[in-house]
């Protein structure tokens, strides 16, 4: 190899190595392809010292506005993921042009699956809420949305092998048990799939897939309803999928749309106010911008039946709204997996919407609804005495909170709980010879204890309750009682 070519060479290379930075200045911002905030250009000093994070957040800073990132992505993630079949940007590319997120092969191989304990936990968790809404005159369902993979699982990759079971039909096995309303949302796609119902670069369903879905959400709540079943639809190739963006940023793939020709009933927005192009807005919250889309809700004008709905619900819930909106007088959507349950008016019916690769948060972190009041008839006759527990007691203002974590239990105890009841937890406050019991959520607050865990308590104990002075706490789980020391409501 001569000198000059190895000159001309490095010359080369060293100026395709500072294009991109050359080019900063005249390419427009990445902030119009990420879906988030772009990073900001960090300081040198922070609180009047040397800021030791510079250099990781000036490379986060940097990476966020390269020139042509979108261009280099989608050429590095079509060789890996078209080529290689590799997983890139979080996304598996599978049989036929179909895409799935990476995240959903834990659930799809069963390598994320939860202890008996769990799915327990999740049963009561869900049991509790229930009962809550039921009292007041409502109706509840929980909507578990299967992830693409568990209905289209012949597209997977031939190295991504299909466990035997699956955390979504155990969890719905305990809810049956134990008599919580569901939408078997896994059967209703699967004994349907032959039409279509998920889109092929998307992780969601299409709209013809959300139509069946809303019908079953509200078969199950029991609730008479339109079922558009005689509206005329067209396919268009309209839709850029989730996947397909992550996949290929400078463009893709459109997929197919159902656009139903359906005359919906009027409405306004009440959240956000002054709304002045409803269409626009509806059309944003249903569309993959997630602007402002966390908390919002309808009126319609056409319904004066004093019909009430709420719906904790996550990216699947987009394509129910119009459907909704059009069968409620007032709908509140609620972005969350840790529902509000305490704020709503009588009669209010709830429908908990959670995809099937975010179950675990449904114990996560308890929602927010006081702890029901009990008789002692919920305790065994005999408790076994465990250790002492030290609990978390504060004044939140709005209530007392009351929450902290219980013994681990063997793996084999975690996984032998047959009666999901097992996992309810009764906290016991006795004072002048009088007990007052009340039935805590069996979560364990890892937001806020210092320490992992999966087994714990979280209460919310309303000021109403006429708590006063200071009493002994016990926690009552599992036929073991564990004392907790002294709590004072002052």
């Amino acid at each position: 190899m001569s000198k000059t070519f190895k000159w001309i060479y490095t010359v080369i290379f060293f100026i395709l190595c500072c294009l991109p930075l050359a080019l900063m200045p005249f390419v427009k911002s990445n902030e119009q392809i990420e879906k988030k905030a772009l990073t900001d250009m960090p300081a040198y000093l922070k609180d009047g010292r040397l800021n030791l994070e510079f250099s990781d957040q000036f490379e986060s800073w940097l990476n966020d506005r390269m020139p042509l990132r979108s261009q280099l992505l989608t050429s590095a993630n079509f060789l890996k993921g078209e080529l290689m079949h590799v997983p890139s940007s979080n996304v598996i590319v599978g049989k036929d042009g179909w895409l799935f997120y990476n995240s959903e092969s834990a659930d799809y191989m069963n390598t994320n699956a939860m202890t008996d304990e769990q799915v327990a936990q999740v049963a009561v968790t869900l049991s509790l809420m229930e009962e809550k809404i039921t009292s007041q005159g409502g109706r509840f369902t929980f909507v578990p949305m299967p992830n693409k993979s568990s209905v289209y699982g012949e597209y997977m990759p031939v190295f991504f092998p299909e466990g035997e079971t699956h955390n979504i039909d155990r969890i719905q096995a305990a809810l049956k048990e134990t008599g919580v309303t569901y939408v078997d949302m896994k059967s209703v796609m699967t004994e349907n799939k032959d039409l279509g119902l998920y889109h092929r670069r998307d992780s969601h369903w299409n709209y013809q897939g959300a139509l069946l879905g809303y019908n079953a959400i509200m078969d199950s709540l029991g609730r008479p309803h339109e079922t558009y079943a005689d509206a005329s639809y067209t396919i268009e190739k309209s839709w850029r999928g989730d996947l397909d963006k992550l996949l290929y940023p400078a463009g893709g793939t459109l997929d197919d749309q159902y656009v139903y020709d359906i005359d919906f009933k009027d409405f306004v927005f009440v959240k956000p106010a002054a709304v002045r192009d409803t269409q626009e807005m509806l059309l944003n919250f249903m569309s993959d911008k997630e602007q402002g889309d966390d908390l919002f809700t309808t009126e319609n004008r056409e319904i004066s039946d004093g019909s009430r709905l709420y719906i904790a619900r996550d990216s699947f819930g987009r394509a129910l709204l119009p459907y909704l909106i059009d069968n409620y007088q007032t709908a509140t959507f609620k972005r969350t997996d840790c529902p509000d349950m305490a704020s709503l008016e009588p009669g209010t019916d709830v429908v908990y919407e959670i995809a099937e690769r975010n179950l675990s948060r449904v114990i996560s972190t308890a929602p927010f609804m006081y702890a029901p009041r009990r008789d002692a008839s919920v305790l065994p006759s005999s408790l076994a005495q465990g250790g002492t527990l030290k609990p978390v007691f504060e004044n939140a203002g709005y209530a007392w909170r009351l929450y902290g974590a219980l013994p681990e239990l063997a793996d084999e105890m975690a996984s032998g709980f047959t009666d999901p009841s097992a996992a309810r937890v009764y906290l016991v406050l006795s004072k002048d010879g009088r007990s007052e019991i009340f039935e805590a959520f069996p979560i364990y607050e890892s937001k806020y204890l210092e320490e992992e865990g999966n087994r714990g308590y979280s209460a919310y104990l309303s000021k109403e309750e006429g708590l006063s002075g200071s009493y002994q706490l016990q926690i009552v789980t599992g036929g073991t009682a564990y004392d907790a020391g002294t709590v004072n409501f002052e």
